[in-house]
């Protein structure tokens, strides 16, 4: 490893102190350090401030400061390129499912962080695009077909490795990894799934008929969702950042990506405990 790059939420308190730990952290160790330059008022005139692309292609081992939006950003840009950096998600907002520690965590957590042994995990990714249209949109969490807020109700159907599942009249349709089940498919009503489980989840949108349930399909599928009745406000969206439209007739293919996300995942702050306490879990039922 030579190289560390930092890829922050540059609206995050915090951000200046997190950077300089994690240069006095990789000074220490001989390591390089390279920042995305969204953040250049906060990081030390020491450090080199360069495009996001120029610190995905850069280095070896990534630091993700915000929330889980910055892993979602970062996870993405690292696919794009055709690589699996290690990502290394770092909250300094409220909720984070996906960042590891909290940024007042940093400085202890850095101390027992060997660079040349990262315990790393293996995340899914999906890839996305519409029949007959050139370019691949992926996502660590979601893709998500819906609709303008007064358009009226989508009607589409879903297959499966060519074959017909169900036709929807629904407001929408998530199509959800693993790691991303505890996101926009939670609030929809979809099943919580742990991310070393290989599987995608379809999970409709305030669907018109209440049988429609989610519905959770291999890894290995290619899933179709065809849009049998649309208008110009409906929009394909990937991990809530990136968009694009989409109308009646369009095919809307969805699969498993060729790239992971390598996210780097502390003993001390497992997936469980992580979701124990970002869901308010009881630890055990009080006796009346």
């Amino acid at each position: 490893m030579k190289t560390v790059g930092i890829m922050a939420n540059p609206l995050k308190e915090g951000i200046g102190e997190a950077i300089e730990r994690v240069r006095v952290w990789a000074a220490e160790r001989g390591l390089d350090v390279i920042v995305d330059d969204r953040n250049r008022s906060e990081a030390p005139a020491s450090v080199d401030c360069v495009p996001s692309a120029d610190v995905v292609a850069r280095s070896d081992l990534i630091f993700a400061f915000g929330g889980d939006g910055a892993i979602l950003f970062a996870a993405r840009e690292v696919a794009i390129a055709g690589r699996e950096t290690p990502i290394f998600g770092v909250n300094m907002g409220s909720l984070g499912f996906l960042t590891q520690v909290a940024g007042d965590e940093l400085g202890g957590v850095l101390g027992c962080l060997d660079p040349g042994e990262l315990p790393v995990s293996g995340r899914m990714m999906l890839e996305t695009g519409v029949a007959g249209q050139d370019g691949v949109a992926v996502a660590l969490n979601d893709v998500v077909i819906t609709k303008d807020a007064e358009s009226r109700m989508l009607s589409f159907e879903a297959r499966v490795d060519g074959q017909l599942v169900t036709r929807y009249a629904a407001d929408g349709l998530i199509l959800s990894t693993p790691t991303g089940s505890t996101a926009h498919s939670l609030s929809a009503g979809g099943p919580v799934l742990a991310p070393n489980v290989e599987a995608i989840i379809l999970t409709p949108i305030c669907p018109h008929t209440l049988s429609m349930r989610p519905l959770i399909v291999p890894p290995t599928v290619e899933i179709e969702v065809e849009m049998l009745s649309s208008d110009d406000q409906t929009i394909v969206t990937t991990d809530g950042q990136r968009s694009f439209g989409i109308g009646e007739g369009d095919v809307v293919h969805v699969r498993t990506a060729r790239t992971r996300a390598q996210l780097v995942e502390m003993a001390e702050h497992s997936y469980y405990e992580i979701l124990r306490r970002k869901m308010r879990w009881a630890g055990r039922v009080r006796e009346r």
